[in-house]
């Protein structure tokens, strides 16, 4: 896996209909200067009665979420380059209103079966690592539920019931993992809360939520494929940054540039490159537009 990743405008230069200028360097270095020096956050109380040990690497292993032995090194680097990208956006403040980027990060897709939930599980737990960030994985693709499967917490209560107003904190469907640092907020049940669970109304409120709480941590969401779901597009507008995941040889590049072209201008955007290699010709012709990135 070849991982690449970029800004948005970066990938808005690839098409030239939807090229914007760059603000000028000056003001892009005042809204760093201009951020406030932040306080030592108060730790989150997670809940210690809610608890799915076995939830384990080799279980997300098993579920093809996570690395054979014979990958885990290289895999493991690869999330470490982009977790230090995710780490130092979220510091930073984008816009005329120098809004704050923050910890809530969306991964997404353009179609199925680019490897967006592999991508949402190994930057977790890449972050989770480091020993000092705990990480709130949130599985929001309530139609596959890939990791509250994976994670024996699909027949649980989550984020659905948050949003249709079951329950007011997101630490009541939290669930501590067999990973240190990790928790894991499984999908819910969508059935039972009818329809437009995922309207800005319901999910603003929760991210805000998120973002006052979790201290220095992060939430890392899972999302259903930004072309497939309205939901997925909401969401987008209101994270702090977004990655989009796209495959080699799979994902077309007009199906990437309405990806991006679905999330709000405003948001960051970074590309994760799947099964990219240089020594395949055909992926090369495919993604000679991505070349630049590497």
């Amino acid at each position: 896996m070849s991982i690449v990743q970029s800004a948005i405008e970066r990938l808005r230069k690839v098409a030239p209909q939807r090229e914007e200028p760059r603000p000028p360097a000056r003001q892009r270095g005042t809204a760093r200067e201009a951020a406030p020096e932040t306080r030592a956050p108060t730790p989150v109380q997670w809940r210690a009665d809610l608890s799915v040990p076995e939830c384990t690497l080799e279980k997300l292993c098993a579920a093809g979420l996570y690395p054979s032995n014979e990958y885990v090194q290289r895999v493991r680097e690869e999330y470490r380059g982009i977790r230090r990208q995710i780490i130092s956006a979220s510091r930073e403040r984008v816009g005329d209103a120098e809004r704050t980027v923050g910890p809530v990060v969306l991964v997404t897709s353009a179609m199925p079966g680019d490897g967006k939930s592999f991508t949402a599980v190994n930057l977790a737990l890449s972050i989770a690592r480091e020993g000092v960030r705990d990480v709130l994985l949130i599985d929001a693709d309530t139609v596959r539920r890939t990791i509250s499967t994976a994670c024996g917490l699909a027949q649980h209560t989550g984020l659905t019931e948050l949003l249709a107003g079951k329950s007011s904190s997101f630490r009541d469907h939290s669930f501590t993992t067999g990973v240190p640092r990790l928790y894991v907020l499984p999908a819910g049940d969508p059935a039972k809360h009818g329809t437009d669970l995922f309207s800005s109304a319901r999910v603003g409120p929760l991210f805000e939520s998120l973002r006052t709480t979790i201290g220095d941590g992060f939430v890392i969401v899972d999302t259903p494929p930004i072309l497939m779901s309205n939901d997925t597009a909401v969401m987008t507008d209101l994270a702090g940054q977004v990655l989009l995941v796209v495959r080699a040889g799979t994902t077309l590049q007009d199906m990437a540039h309405e990806a991006v072209a679905r999330v709000h201008e405003g948001v960051p955007v970074g590309l994760v490159l799947n099964g990219w290699s240089p020594l395949l010709p055909s992926e090369r012709k495919t993604y000679v537009a991505y070349d630049e990135y590497r």
